[in-house]
């Protein structure tokens, strides 16, 4: 089982200590590398914005759906997310896992708790982390900063990193972390990017109407919108020797005001599935790229078992061809 250090205590190559807010929590700190300076590249930007962004949950009561309208449109979109990891939690019945970026209350480890496998959320404060931790919706949490894990390496089954890679300032130093310590694979669930097609230009016309969205590449919490490609994770694990990789594309519609419309049966959960369905049409048809992907990165060769259980659900598998020039270990 994992074990996490206690406040001051470095368990790892990489200084990741916990820092003392003045309200008793903890927060999950990195130091800037010399390289990077201590001006305007100091990822330390990023981190404060973030840590203000979680801390703003706690004092403004803003619960995700999953808690608080369980049939909401919104809490929809979110497990309909969640269920991409349902294939893998088929083949390990018993997995134990640990969410990266869970930092709105831990619902990610809670859903992972209601399918019946251990989780541990993380975030870069447990503010909101301790509040569903005292309510009972988490079973074990822990501030963390996913560029510096203060974790040993193979502690977890698995790492899931939902909708929070693209907000870190250095992911490919979180990429590589979250690989570091899962024994099997790290999952991310994130925004993608291809080469353009024809029809891109609608989907950030109809953001731009519909939900007001005015920036393409940043976020209003201060971030660059670091999408992910298939081409870009093939490298990365291709420049580790790695094995394979699993992915699938897909699409989502939110649509702000239908969030708390119910899910079944209303014009809110009409609008989003049509939303869906046609950018899923155009994506086929190749005159729109998919909005998301779903990555399964493995430290190993995936099993008979779970390359089956992931193409009945939709999956790719990607091979990674063995580098010729480095012997075997």
């Amino acid at each position: 089982m994992a074990t996490f250090p206690t406040s001051g205590t470095i368990r790892r190559r990489t200084a990741s200590p916990l820092l003392a807010l003045p309200s008793g929590e903890y927060y999950a700190s990195a130091t800037p590398t010399r390289m990077q300076g201590a001006d305007r590249v100091n990822p330390e930007r990023s981190y404060a914005s973030h840590r203000e962004y979680e801390t703003g949950l706690v004092s403004q009561a803003a619960l995700p759906a999953c808690y608080t309208a369980p049939e909401s449109v919104d809490a929809w979109r979110h497990d309909r997310l969640l269920r991409l990891v349902e294939p893998i939690l088929q083949c390990y019945p018993k997995s134990d896992w640990m969410t990266v970026g869970d930092g709105q209350f831990g619902a990610d480890a809670h859903s992972l708790l209601a399918r019946g496998h251990r989780a541990v959320a993380t975030s870069l404060t447990d503010d909101s982390l301790a509040i569903a931790h005292g309510k009972g919706w988490i079973s074990e949490y822990h501030a963390e900063n996913a560029e510096a894990l203060s974790l040993a390496d193979d502690s977890f089954d698995f790492v899931l990193c939902k909708h929070a890679y693209h907000h870190f300032p250095r992911p490919a130093l979180a990429f590589y972390e979250m690989l570091r310590v899962c024994r099997v694979a790290a999952v991310l669930i994130e925004p993608v990017e291809a080469a353009p097609r024809p029809l891109d230009v609608g989907r950030t016309l109809a953001k731009r109407v519909l939900r007001g969205d005015t920036q393409a590449e940043f976020e209003p919490l201060g971030n660059f919108v670091y999408r992910l490609s298939v081409r870009e994770v093939f490298k990365m694990m291709a420049a580790l020797s790695g094995t394979a990789i699993a992915v699938k594309e897909f699409n989502d519609c939110w649509l702000p005001r239908y969030s708390a419309a119910p899910a079944h049966g209303s014009l809110g959960a009409a609008a989003t599935r049509l939303g869906i369905w046609a950018q899923d049409v155009l994506s086929r048809l190749r005159l729109m790229n998919f909005g998301l992907a779903a990555f399964v990165v493995f430290k190993a060769e995936p099993s008979a078992p779970m390359r089956t259980a992931l193409h009945e659900a939709g999956f790719r598998t990607i091979p990674i061809p063995r580098n010729p020039y480095l012997t075997p270990s």
